[in-house]
């Protein structure tokens, strides 16, 4: 098997449990899933083995594995990322932290694979701001630091490096930076493990200034740190302009239109459609003006769009999209809660007109396979860095909050694509091929700080 193949072996284990889940769940009252979610808690916890020499093998400990998540870019992040460990370090073990152990529990799970049923956050003492790193570091080291700081601390066991996988942005009070700018700082400085930060998006603002601080004790004190858009690279400049930050492009970009799984579920939504051209639609998390009937904006888009592109597909990527079934039955649009795997997104995107989406993977998953989008702002400006990565092909993203003024300007560029969409696609695959190039370099920054341990 391919390092690309068995990068992505662990997600589409995580895929079948979800999807074997979600029938479970609807078939039996009272949801007796438990073989399930002991499944997949198991496999969210498996070391991924080398692909090289098991002779010298060095662990690297992945702290932040998005696999565990329904979101599908934080899953092509992650197994273009552990392609990129295999290609560049074959014989290294890499020992995975879920990133449920480093969120907030209180407001539920259903951001997670099986709407987080099986998945218990670990409960350890986490600093509220940066001055308490160190008395934090004590109580942990002391074996005070909460009831399962120690099972975490055992995961660190062993291990020759930490990398700090930093999806989910660095940005206001986001919890689980804090959390894991803390683990990654507890890990070089009281543990004596190299550590590298990659695949980060930071927006450091003035506004509840919590991170600043935190980033700077941190980035300032770990082996390398990486960040996946210009924007980002700009912001730790004026935030924190001690750190020398480098810069590569999001380890998604690793894939390419070969990753597209023509499956089942994408089958049938093509017989659905038919011969008819189609869009498809995945707006994102910010709240938007979508319940009010056709009086709402994001319906007078869909059908504004429709004129250009008859069909419309409502792809439901997480269960906080479940409102949109509504607004498909409104506009006559067709809405798909069935894909499981980006690998499903990506085959269906790749025949669209065009992807109308406010995620920041999405814009990147649908140009591999050549399809153009219009983009839709999200928490920060991680969005736009998706973008500017892809060089200003697809403009700049458009505020959900307020689309009323802009619904003539998203239709004259639909317009564009529809008109244009070959020689669009041909321009997204050979960014998209030269960013592949480029995030290669992450491997190498991870392999060049393993020598200190070797």
């Amino acid at each position: 098997m391919t390092t690309q193949g068995l990068a992505g072996a662990g997600s589409r284990v995580i895929a079948r449990l979800r999807s074997e889940s979600k029938r479970i769940s609807r078939a039996v009252p009272g949801r007796r899933a438990g073989d399930v979610d002991e499944s997949l808690a198991r496999e969210l916890l498996r070391p991924i083995p080398p692909v090289g020499s098991t002779e010298r093998s060095p662990t690297i400990v992945l702290l932040n594995d998005c696999r565990d998540q329904v979101n599908f870019g934080a899953r092509a992040l992650v197994d273009g990322l552990v392609s990129i460990l295999h290609d560049r370090v074959p014989d290294a073990t890499i020992v995975p932290v879920p990133s449920y152990y480093l969120i907030d529990a209180s407001g539920g799970l259903d951001g997670f694979v099986n709407r987080g049923v099986g998945l218990r956050p670990p409960r350890a003492q986490y600093p509220i701001v940066a001055d308490e790193f160190e008395a934090v570091a004590d109580e942990w080291m002391a074996g005070r630091g909460g009831p399962d700081a120690q099972k975490i601390l055992q995961m660190f066991d062993g291990a020759h490096l930490v990398l700090l996988n930093g999806e989910g942005s660095v940005y206001r009070r986001n919890l689980s930076a804090i959390r894991e700018l803390f683990l990654a700082w507890l890990a070089k400085t009281r543990l004596g493990i190299p550590t590298v930060y990659v695949n980060g998006t930071v927006h450091l603002t003035g506004v509840v200034p919590v991170l600043p601080a935190m980033v700077r004790k941190t980035f300032g004190a770990i082996d390398a740190v990486a960040v996946r858009e210009p924007r980002s690279l700009q912001n730790l400049r004026e935030y924190a302009p001690l750190v020398q930050p480098r810069i590569f492009p999001d380890s998604a970009f690793f894939l390419t239109p070969g990753d597209a799984v023509e499956s089942d579920a994408v089958l049938k939504v093509r017989n659905q459609i038919g011969e008819s051209p189609y869009f498809c639609l995945d707006p994102g998390p910010m709240p938007m003006d979508a319940n009010r009937g056709t009086d709402s904006a994001l319906h007078q888009l869909v059908k504004a769009l429709a004129l250009e592109t008859p069909s419309a597909v409502f792809v439901c990527s997480a269960p906080a999209d479940e409102y949109m079934e509504k607004l498909a039955q409104e506009t006559g649009a067709r809405y798909v809660d069935t894909l499981t795997d980006y690998r499903e997104f990506m085959a269906l995107t790749a025949d669209a007109a065009f992807l109308v989406t406010g995620r920041y993977h999405n814009p990147i998953l649908a140009a591999i396979v050549g399809c153009p989008s219009i983009t839709l702002g999200s928490t920060n400006h991680k969005v736009h860095g998706a973008c500017d990565m892809l060089e200003g092909t697809i403009g700049q993203p458009y505020d959900g909050t307020y689309l009323l003024p802009d619904i003539d300007r998203i239709v004259e560029q639909a317009h564009r694509y529809v008109v244009d969409r070959a020689a669009v696609g041909d321009r997204l695959h050979k960014i998209c091929s030269a960013r592949r190039e480029e995030v290669m370099g992450m491997g190498d920054l991870v392999k060049d700080a393993l020598r200190t341990t070797r």
